[in-house]
Formats: structure tokens, C-alpha cells, sequence
């Protein structure tokens, strides 16, 4: 593979964090004269670009993915490093409210009184959100409510008023323009969405780290909280 040299790497990454990326690796080519080429999909297709063998050099993607890469020998195992936790959330057209409901009745309440609820039908947000309504006993109430859309249309759809409500993870519900998050799912339930980087096996690992060492700097952490990502340590 020649993607990695030490000037220039290709990062193949979850659009969940899109906004804070695009934000974060010109700070990185600041301060290390590194160019980064950002690759973004939804993290189930992540995944399936590395498994069916994409060339890139580091990438960020759903733990267990991870996991799987490492067990097949495509990435390189001593190097997958948390990069942040997201809560899955309710998002609505205009201004945020003055409390984010999270308590498990709240949320119920919300979803059973929705006229249509949009959430990614690809995505791990979406499937998260399906096992969500499974958990909470809705999927029966919320069938005829439910729209699946493509990658990033959830908040477009809940802005311009074609859904009431939009399933996103919390990074993808700040960043969105005309969207507030009105509800976080419960802690309880286990439904945050999970982040990691890896390096890819052909990859210049010295390059690589480089990247991900600046990406898990504790001294981003104020500015990711801020857009709705947290730290979080890989169970094991």
C-alpha cells in the first residue's frame, strides 16, 4: 500500500463525527505538517470497506468492528485506542429546550406522541434505535411512524419539517443547522454509540500514531463534550 508517507495519510472514518473531524485534523496538519485525506461513512459501512480489503491508513470506527479487523488480521493489533462515546438522541426543529429529557418515561412519551420519527436505516444509529424501541416494548406502537432514510438526512428531514422527530447520534443532532436535541436515550439501557481507532496493517505506524495521538489528546476533550462526544476506556 502507498498511502502513509510523512506527509500525507488517508483516514477512513464514522461520519458520526463528521463536524468535529473536519474541524480537528486542519489543527492537526497545523501543528504536525501532516495532510490527512478524510474518507467518511456510516460505521457499518466503514467496516465493510475495510473487511473487503480498502486501502487507508487510519481509521475510526464502532469497537466491535474493531475487534473483528484485529481477529482477521487486517489492522494492526496492538493499536485501537478509544476515541469518544455518543448518546443516541431525539432530535426536533428549533431551538434546544431548557432541560434534554433522558429518563426512560420521558422518552416514551415523546416517541408514543410523534407523528414520524426518522432515523438511519444503514447506520449504527439507526440500529441502535431499533433495538431501543424493541427494549422499551414501542416497535409495535411505532411501526406506521417510522422513516428510514439515508446517511445524514434524519436532521434535514426533522428541519425542514418532513418528520417530527429525528434519530441521530448527539454529535450529528448539534451539528446539524435548524436541529435541537430534545432527548437522550437512558444511560441504563447501554444504546450509546461507541468510537475507535485502528491503523491499518500496510499502513507507516509512525506516521499513523501521529494522528491518533493528537485525536485522543485529553486536551480536546473540553471541545468534544462541548459537540456531544466523550471519552470513554475499551472494556478488557
Amino acid at each position: 500500500m502507498d498511502t502513509a508517507n510523512d506527509t500525507r495519510l488517508t483516514f477512513l472514518c464514522a461520519v458520526a463525527v463528521h463536524a468535529e473531524i473536519e474541524e480537528l485534523v486542519p489543527r492537526f496538519k497545523r501543528q504536525r505538517g501532516i495532510e490527512v485525506d478524510v474518507n467518511y461513512d456510516v460505521n457499518p459501512a466503514v467496516a465493510k470497506r475495510v473487511m473487503a480489503g480498502e486501502d487507508f491508513d487510519v481509521g475510526l470506527n464502532n469497537p466491535w468492528y474493531v475487534e473483528e479487523m484485529i481477529k482477521l488480521g487486517l489492522v494492526i493489533p496492538g493499536i485501537h485506542v478509544p476515541f469518544g462515546r455518543v448518546p443516541l438522541t431525539i432530535g426536533a426543529a428549533g431551538p434546544a429546550p431548557e432541560e434534554i429529557a433522558s429518563s426512560h418515561e420521558a422518552i416514551c412519551r415523546l416517541l408514543l406522541n410523534a407523528d414520524s420519527i426518522a432515523y438511519t436505516s444503514t447506520g449504527t444509529s439507526g440500529k441502535t434505535f431499533l433495538r431501543a424501541i424493541e427494549i422499551m416494548g414501542l416497535q409495535d406502537q411505532l411501526r406506521d411512524r417510522l422513516r428510514p432514510m439515508g446517511a445524514g438526512e434524519p436532521p434535514i428531514a426533522a428541519a425542514n419539517g418532513q418528520v417530527q422527530y429525528s434519530i441521530a447520534p448527539l454529535s450529528r443532532i448539534i451539528a446539524a443547522p435548524g436541529v435541537a436535541p430534545v432527548a437522550t436515550f437512558p444511560p441504563e439501557l447501554g444504546l450509546d454509540i461507541d468510537m475507535s481507532m485502528f491503523v491499518h496493517r500496510s499502513s507507516h505506524p509512525a506516521t499513523a500514531l501521529q494522528l491518533i495521538q493528537f485525536l485522543s489528546d485529553p486536551g480536546l476533550d473540553a471541545y468534544l463534550r462541548s459537540h456531544g462526544v466523550h471519552r470513554y476506556e475499551l472494556n478488557g
